[in-house]
């Protein structure tokens, strides 16, 4: 935890993750019951959903406004932290201690989409935001999924009533795209189709991704520039001033030597000239020692924004290798799209082929009908004709 946050709510669950491989299993992260907390960050004003097992986080999700939440069973609820690229699961003791838990969720939501929207107006539009509307959460076999996490979540089939265990684990709704319906096994032309489609959303989802990372990369480039350049001016301005001070420094020791000398030679009017202006320039001293030590301050708050900046630089960074990778796939979707529409196209093309060879066979086989049928009515007509001589010459 930084500073700035301060506990809203908190209660006690057993904590489970999704298990980051088959995406189809709970995994717990907590031998027993243990603390969960909303958290209020007045700083950034935001809230994190924090829970801490002995001197391991096990929790660490940040609220935003697209975060949905799902209630698979009475005791049990779920939510998907695209961020962390993971699902956490809550096993509560009593079903009021859940609903208390959901109530300060949905009210964290609001808080976060309150946020966004008052600083969409105060940059006027001006800066790209992205957009918060809440989307229509995708569910597989009734059980919510999030846009960026493979696989399915774990869903319930009956109302539990156990203390804290997560629901059953279901059937995985890729069985049917590997062959598994109800109206038997696929052709090969609907799963290269199924393929195709199942890989083009998949590509446009990594793009939205993409974008969305470039924009939030851009804007903390665009602040580390304007950061750096007020640190650089305020240290040339710092350097400015001290140099006027030891100028102002100097002079005053010349005068000084002056009045000793003028001290000893009786002058008491130069005297009184010279210690006026002593006076002035000993307020004046004062006054840039005092604007030199709040440009000091102001120096070291720069310094502290600027290593902000450096932590800044190395999450960038994060975000970078995220995006590359990001991009990767996405070449590698495109690739398997096309792939697949090559195959698709082969198939079709076996299929015309069949199909015109077929249509050859079939008039091969009516033009040996046809010959057959000529064949039979000569021989009725030779055998009738055989039939008559044979008639005439008994008689």
């Amino acid at each position: 935890m930084i500073m700035g946050e301060q506990p809203v709510f908190t209660t006690k669950a057993h904590v489970f993750k999704i298990d980051p491989e088959t995406r189809k299993q709970w995994l717990p992260v907590s031998k027993q019951a243990v603390g969960v907390s909303f958290f209020f960050d007045s700083t950034r004003r935001t809230h994190r959903i924090i829970s801490v097992d002995g001197s391991k986080a096990i929790i660490n999700s940040t609220i935003t406004p697209n975060m949905t939440y799902t209630k698979t069973s009475q005791k049990f609820v779920q939510w998907a932290d695209i961020r962390a690229n993971t699902v956490y699961g809550l096993g509560f003791a009593e079903e009021p201690e859940l609903s208390k838990f959901i109530e300060k969720f949905q009210d964290a939501k609001q808080s976060a989409r309150q946020e966004v929207e008052r600083i969409r107006a105060q940059s006027g539009g001006s800066t790209p935001q992205t957009p918060h509307t809440p989307q229509k959460t995708p569910t597989v076999n009734g059980t919510a999924t999030s846009q960026g996490l493979a696989g399915t979540f774990p869903r319930d089939h009956r109302s539990s009533q156990s203390l804290n265990l997560p629901p059953e684990n279901p059937e995985s709704f890729h069985d049917r795209a590997d062959g598994k319906s109800d109206n038997g096994p696929l052709t090969a032309d609907s799963q290269l189709k199924y393929e195709n489609d199942r890989l083009k959303i998949a590509l446009a989802q990594s793009s939205a991704n993409a974008k969305k990372w470039e924009v939030e990369l851009q804007t903390l480039k665009n602040n580390n520039t304007r950061l750096t350049t007020a640190l650089q001016e305020s240290t040339a301005n710092v350097e400015e001033w001290k140099k006027q001070l030891a100028a102002y420094k100097e002079e005053n020791d010349s005068m000084k030597k002056k009045l000793v000398a003028m001290e000893g030679a009786g002058a008491q009017d130069q005297l009184d000239v010279v210690l006026r202006e002593k006076a002035q320039l000993a307020e004046e001293v004062e006054r840039l020692k005092t604007a030199g030590l709040k440009k000091d301050k102001e120096l070291e708050r720069l310094q502290e924004e600027v290593e902000a900046l450096k932590m800044r630089d190395a999450k960038n960074q994060g975000i970078q290798q995220r995006l590359t990778t990001c991009e990767q796939d996405k070449r590698d979707l495109q690739q398997r799209v096309s792939t697949l529409e090559g195959q698709l196209d082969t198939v079709l093309c076996d299929h015309r082929r069949d199909a015109q060879r077929v249509r050859d066979l079939e008039e091969q086989i009516g033009d040996k009908l046809h010959e057959l049928t000529v064949l039979h009515q000569q021989l009725v007509t030779v055998t009738a004709s055989n039939h008559s001589e044979e008639t005439e010459f008994d008689a």
